[in-house]
This record gives C-alpha cells, structure tokens and sequence, in this order.
C-alpha cells in the first residue's frame, strides 16, 4: 500500500567532523526517533572547493539515519544550526527517499514521530513540489582505479567525493552474467552533484574504470531531496 504523505520512512545521510559524531547522535535523537549508523570515509576535493563542501583531506565522519519524513525540515533545520553546517568545512546533510524497509523498523520510526507534536506540525505543513536539484552518484569500484575514477569525475563536473574502503562479497552469479571478474578490495565512492552533471559524471567513470575495463566500476544513483551545508537552506530563503 502506498504511504501517505509524510507518513513514510526516509534516509539522512551527514558528512561531518569526526569530533561532531557525538553531537549528531544528540540532535537526531533529541528532534525524532531514528536508527543510525556511521563510519569513517576520507574526503577529497579540489583545493578551492575544500573548505566550501568540506571534503577536505581528512577523515570524515558518515552518518546514515533512518527518521520518519513528517520530521524532515526541522531535523535538517537543527542539523544545520547545532552543526554549523552553514559554515564552510562544517560538513553536510541530505536526505533520499528509500524503496522499501522492513515492517518492524518502519513502525518503531513511525511510532516514534507520532509522540513528537511539536515537530509534526511544522514538517506536516503544505510543501511546495519542486524537482529534485541533487544526486548521490555511487560507484563501488577496484580500489587499484580510485583515483582514475576520481580524476574522471572531476573533468566531468564533480567538484569533490567521499571514499569508503570496502569489499565485493559472493558475485559469482554477477559475474558470470557479465563476463568479468570483480576486484575483491573495492572502494565506494560517493559524488553529490547537481543533476546537471549526474549524466557526464556516470559516463566519465564508466569509460574510465567501468565493467569492461581493469576498474570495473558499479555505478548507479539516487536522488536527494533535501539537502543544507550547501547554499542557502530552503527554510532559510523563505524566511
């Protein structure tokens, strides 16, 4: 059955300072109920975009959040204040819409906006429809091609990116379809970018470091719906 507005689960995924971890737990609990995880990733971006998208050359904190959307604007409202997500090399937060999620973490997320009035009513409000203006580009690539991948991007239009070091696990049947193997070590390599650039970006990667070359690159995209630590928060512009 189709959810009704605002009445469905959404992911919230932060990239920031190490040493605000602790703080975003604080806020996210403090504004809904949420199940959350986090990791380390190491950010990369050209110099004069740095300190702007604060991928600077450091580890980085990567946070992703399950949270009811009625929540939305004011967890994203005090994720942008409590962070200092406004300040250049504070880090950011963007929101995608999910596909599906199990029953029993859906209702617990749910249940839990429900006791939160306050917040309810302002994210409740009527919302403008607007097209999505960001994507997430992933590409879960030989670790041995990062930097190619990277380098390709960033000619195409991608101002910066957070790499996770990961692995590929049991794509034997993957594997036969395609006619290649996947590399075992692997780095995933998450690029926000306007949607202005997704097309260019996915293609440089994949003729680059793609399937049918030595990289072979996974590359695929979600879109973000909401995002502060980037410009103006929308909230903020109608203010």
């Amino acid at each position: 059955m189709k959810k009704s507005a605002n009445n469905r689960v959404k992911l919230l995924v932060s990239i920031i300072n190490k040493k605000d971890d602790a703080r975003y737990s604080e806020i996210v609990n403090d504004t809904t109920v949420a199940v959350s995880f986090s990791g380390i990733g190491h950010g990369t971006a050209r110099s004069s975009y740095m300190s702007y998208f604060g991928f600077d050359d450091i580890e980085k904190r990567v946070a992703f959040s399950l949270f009811p959307e009625r929540v939305e604007r004011p967890l994203l409202a005090n994720l942008n204040k409590g962070l200092r997500l406004f300040l250049p090399g504070s880090g950011i937060a963007f929101t995608v819409p999910i596909s599906g999620i199990s029953n029993l973490v859906e209702k617990a997320v749910l249940a839990g906006a429900d006791k939160n009035e306050k917040q309810d009513a302002r994210a409740s409000s009527a919302k403008k429809e607007k097209k999505t203006m960001h994507e997430l580009v992933i590409a879960v690539i030989n670790k041995d091609f990062t930097d190619v991948a990277i380098d390709a991007a960033r000619d195409a239009g991608a101002t910066g990116a957070t790499v996770f070091h990961t692995k590929s696990a049991n794509n034997a049947k993957f594997e036969q379809l395609i006619g290649t193997s996947l590399s075992q070590e692997t780095d995933s390599v998450f690029f926000l970018t306007t949607t202005e650039y997704k097309a260019k970006i996915m293609e440089a990667i994949r003729d680059s470091a793609g399937l049918k070359t030595d990289g072979g690159a996974v590359i695929f995209s979600l879109p973000v719906d909401n995002i502060v630590g980037i410009g103006i928060f929308e909230d903020d512009a109608e203010a």
